[in-house]
C-alpha cells in the first residue's frame, strides 16, 4: 500500500523524524474529511520498516506481512498516540485501519444517525491509510535541514530580477540559504540580506562568479567570502599577472592542460581561500562557443587537485550536460576521489516559467549553522526537481534516502506558509509595504512546522 500524496495533507505525524533504536511517541492527526479518528473507536496499527524487516518472512507470497504484529489503539480528542521501538535507520509506513462492526458500534454508543454517504466513510476506515515516519542514526538526527541554492543571478550582472524580488520569489519556494553570486560583482544582496536580517531561518550569503576579468574564460563561486577577488581581477591585473607568473616552478601543473590556465585557477582558488570564501567549481560542460566551457582533463585535475572546495554537480545547463557532470563525478568518485556535492539553479530568472529556477538545488544537513561544514563531511545531496519529471537526488545512500523522505513528507508541509512569508517579503521589499509583523508571523509558523516534525521543543508548543 503506497502513501498518497493526499494522505500527506490530510494527517500529520507529530514528530515524524525520530532517534533510531529507541522507543518513540508519536501522534497522529487527522483532517480528512473520510478518514478520521473517533472518539474511543478501536483502530488497527501496523508498523512496516521498509529496509530491515522485524519480523521473519513466512517464505510466501505474502512476504512478512502473516508475522507482522496488528496493534489495537483507541481514538482519543481525534488522535490517535503510539509508542513504538523504531529500530535501524530508515523510513516506516505506519498502517492505520478500522472495521465496519467497530464503526456501527460508535454510531449505536452516541446514538448518531447514519449520515449520508455513510458507506464511503466506512470504506475509507476498512481500506486504511498509510502514514510515514523516518528513524535516524544519532548524527543526522542532530542535524537541522536546509533547502540551498550557492549559485544565482540578478540585475548586478546579466539576471533579470533585483536581489530583492530574487529573494522574495526563493523564499516563496521554501528555500532557506540562498547566494546571489553575480559575474564580476561582490555580495550583490548586501542590502537585502541586511533588510531581511530579521528573518531567522533564511539566509542570504555574499557571494560572486569569479572570472579572470571581463573575458570570463575562468568560471568559480565563491560563497561567504569577505571580499571580493573579482575586483582584484579588474582592479589590479598587474598584481595577479605578477602572482601567477610566481607559481611557475613552484607547482606542479599536470600533464595534459594549458600551464596558463592552470595556475590561474590555483591563484584563484587560492585568494577565495585567503577571502574566507567556499570555491564551488560549476558547469564544466556547458557549450560555449561551440566547445565546452573547461576541457575535461582540466576539469578531472581541478577536482583531483583539489582546486574546489565544492563541484556542482547540477545546474543551469541542458541534461545532456548534467549528464555528463555526473558522469565525470561519479568515474572519478569509482577512482578515489572525495569531493563535496552541491546542485545549483544558475538561474537568471526567478519568474514563473523560468527554466532552472527551483529545479536545481542542494539538499543539505548542518549542525549549529555551519552550512559549508556540513558540505565537507558529506552532509549534502543534490537534487534535480525538473518540472513534469520523477524528482532524482544525488550523493551519499544515507542522505539520499531522506531527502526522498523530506521532499515527500517535509516539504510539502511548509510549502504554504512559505509562499506567504516570501510574497510578504516581496510587498516589504520591493514595495515597501509596511508587512514585517506578516513576515514575522509566517516565519513563527513555519519554525513551528519544523520543530513538530523533528520533535524539537514540541513540549513547549
Amino acid at each position: 500500500m503506497a502513501i498518497k500524496a493526499n494522505e500527506i495533507y490530510n494527517f500529520t505525524v507529530t514528530p515524524s523524524v525520530v532517534p533510531a533504536d529507541t522507543e518513540s511517541s508519536i501522534v497522529i492527526e487527522s483532517t480528512s474529511g473520510t478518514f478520521k479518528f473517533l472518539e474511543n473507536v478501536e483502530y488497527d496499527v501496523i508498523f512496516i520498516p521498509t529496509e530491515k524487516s522485524d519480523v521473519p518472512s513466512d517464505m510466501s507470497v505474502s512476504g512478512w506481512d502473516k508475522n507482522r504484529v496488528v496493534h489495537t489503539v483507541r481514538a482519543s480528542d481525534g488522535k490517535i498516540c503510539l509508542t513504538h521501538n523504531f529500530f535501524g535507520e530508515q523510513e516506516w509506513r505506519i498502517k492505520i485501519s478500522s472495521t465496519e462492526e467497530r464503526y456501527d458500534k460508535y454510531e449505536r454508543d452516541n446514538g448518531i444517525e447514519p449520515p449520508k454517504g455513510r458507506r464511503k466513510y466506512v470504506e475509507a476506515l476498512k481500506k486504511g491509510i498509510m502514514v510515514s515516519v523516518y528513524s535516524l542514526l544519532p548524527d543526522l538526527y542532530s542535524r537541522n535541514v536546509k533547502k540551498c541554492d550557492f549559485h544565482i543571478h540578478t540585475t548586478y550582472s546579466d539576471g533579470n530580477e533585483t536581489p530583492q524580488r530574487t529573494a522574495a520569489n526563493y523564499r516563496k519556494r521554501g528555500f532557506d540559504v540562498i547566494a546571489v553570486t553575480d559575474h564580476n560583482v561582490y555580495n550583490a544582496s548586501k542590502d537585502t540580506a541586511k533588510s531581511l536580517e530579521f528573518m531567522e531561518n533564511f539566509k542570504i550569503l555574499p557571494g560572486e562568479e569569479v572570472h579572470n576579468g571581463y573575458a570570463r574564460k575562468l568560471h568559480i563561486v565563491s560563497v561567504g567570502s569577505k571580499y571580493s577577488v573579482n575586483d582584484i581581477f579588474l582592479d589590479e591585473p598587474e598584481r595577479v599577472e605578477a602572482e601567477v607568473a610566481a607559481l611557475k616552478g613552484r607547482v606542479e601543473v599536470p600533464k595534459g592542460v594549458d600551464e596558463e590556465e592552470y595556475l590561474y585557477r590555483v591563484w584563484t582558488y587560492n585568494e577565495i581561500k585567503k577571502s574566507g570564501g567556499y570555491a564551488i567549481f560549476p558547469h564544466p560542460f556547458w557549450t560555449w562557443k561551440d566547445s565546452y566551457h573547461v576541457e575535461t582533463d582540466m576539469s578531472e585535475a581541478v577536482l583531483k587537485n583539489g582546486l574546489c572546495d565544492a563541484f556542482e554537480l547540477l545546474g543551469g545547463c541542458t541534461p545532456e550536460e548534467n549528464n555528463m557532470q555526473l558522469a565525470l563525478y561519479f568515474s572519478l568518485k569509482s577512482n578515489g576521489l572525495k569531493m563535496p556535492i552541491v546542485a545549483s539553479s544558475d538561474n537568471h530568472s526567478t519568474m514563473p516559467g523560468s527554466s532552472w529556477f527551483d529545479e536545481y538545488f542542494t539538499v543539505l544537513f548542518e549542525k549549529d549553522g555551519d552550512i559549508f561544514g556540513a558540505a565537507d563531511k558529506g552532509y549534502s545531496v543534490a537534487v534535480e526537481a525538473v518540472s513534469g519529471e520523477k524528482v532524482r537526488v544525488y550523493g551519499d545512500f544515507r542522505m539520499m534516502k531522506y531527502a526522498h523522505f523530506l521532499i515527500k513528507n517535509y516539504f510539502v508541509r511548509r510549502k504554504e506558509l512559505c509562499a506567504a512569508s516570501g510574497m510578504f517579503a516581496e510587498r516589504y521589499l520591493v514595495y515597501g509595504d509596511d508587512c514585517k509583523n506578516l513576515i514575522i508571523e509566517c516565519e513563527n509558523r513555519i519554525k513551528e512546522i519544523e520543530d513538530k516534525f523533528f520533535g524539537r521543543n514540541t513540549s513547549e508548543k
